[in-house]
């Protein structure tokens, strides 16, 4: 955990004294979750929307928030590996996309660079989006919210789409959004949470967190993900102003497990979010638009 975590872990405990009930405790842990926490950056209509998933478990909180950190750590390393061994599908000049295979991942990465460093925060906006209200052609991010830590940490709920498991078995992913001025990481949910059950609003998952197994971030990430064995998506986003752009880096790594229908569909799932990341692209507006 590194040192703002920390503080932040020391703050919400310090605070955690003075709570009287969840809803305190909520928003504590919302004020945690980003460096820049000032009631002008928190959205009221998504506690609104989401009251009874809201979690006031700081401490549940903390662990979410360190696992989210081990996927924001891998996802910048793999935005920063060398592209030249990628197979390259040149799109158009504000558009490339990069393909590569290594052991059992199948790396592709898209990346776009918009016109006007103005639209940063619209771009951001347009990536991080779960509401309900929103079809899900129009946004990235689709799935149940299970439990919101914050307006930039929550758990999505996804049925398991294989159709050779008749269980209907319920998965967890956490998404997570890291802003600021100069660049956010967007994690999309697509690490599945090792948990086997169906989560409700008793069920306490601060062990869970602690139980999961971590992606290295000792070594190269291809390799690290290579020994993890699973999926992982989400978006680098930053504020080129010296050139007066948006950079978007798109990368969605998919573990190959054996299973091929499987991977055939996350392959498939893969390509038609290139498409419509591509057509929300061109939708993004100047930030004071």
């Amino acid at each position: 955990m590194n040192k703002i975590y920390i503080k932040v872990a020391l703050a919400l405990l310090a605070l955690s004294g003075y709570m009287q009930n969840g809803a305190y405790a909520s928003e504590a842990v919302e004020k945690g979750c980003t460096e820049n926490c000032s009631l002008r950056h928190r959205p009221l209509s998504v506690y609104q929307q989401y009251k009874e998933e809201a979690n006031g478990n700081i401490d549940e909180a903390i662990e979410a928030l360190t696992y989210s950190e081990n996927s924001k750590d891998i996802l910048l390393k793999l935005a920063d590996a060398d592209v030249q061994e990628f197979s390259d599908y040149g799109i158009e000049s504000d558009r490339i996309l990069y393909i590569k295979k290594i052991g059992n991942m199948n790396i592709g990465r898209l990346d776009i660079t918009i016109p006007y460093s103005s639209k940063y925060k619209n771009a951001v906006r347009q990536y991080w989006d779960y509401k309900y209200d929103k079809n899900p052609d129009e946004k990235i991010i689709n799935g149940k919210v299970a439990r919101l830590y914050c307006k930039d940490k929550v758990l999505i709920e996804k049925l398991n789409t294989d159709p050779d498991n008749t269980s209907n078995k319920k998965i967890y992913s956490l998404a997570s959004r890291n802003y600021n001025d100069d660049m956010t990481v967007i994690i999309c949910p697509s690490r599945v949470l090792d948990f086997d059950g169906e989560i409700n609003k008793e069920t306490e998952l601060e062990d869970v967190y602690k139980n999961q197994k971590l992606i290295e971030t000792d070594i190269h990430p291809v390799e690290a993900l290579n020994k993890y064995g699973d999926n992982i998506t989400g978006f680098i986003i930053k504020n080129d102003e010296k050139y007066d752009q948006v950079r978007i880096t798109y990368i969605n790594a998919i573990y190959d497990n054996g299973n091929p229908n499987e991977v055939s569909r996350n392959l498939k799932h893969r390509t038609d979010e290139f498409k419509k990341i591509t057509e929300l692209s061109k939708k993004i507006t100047p930030n004071n638009e």
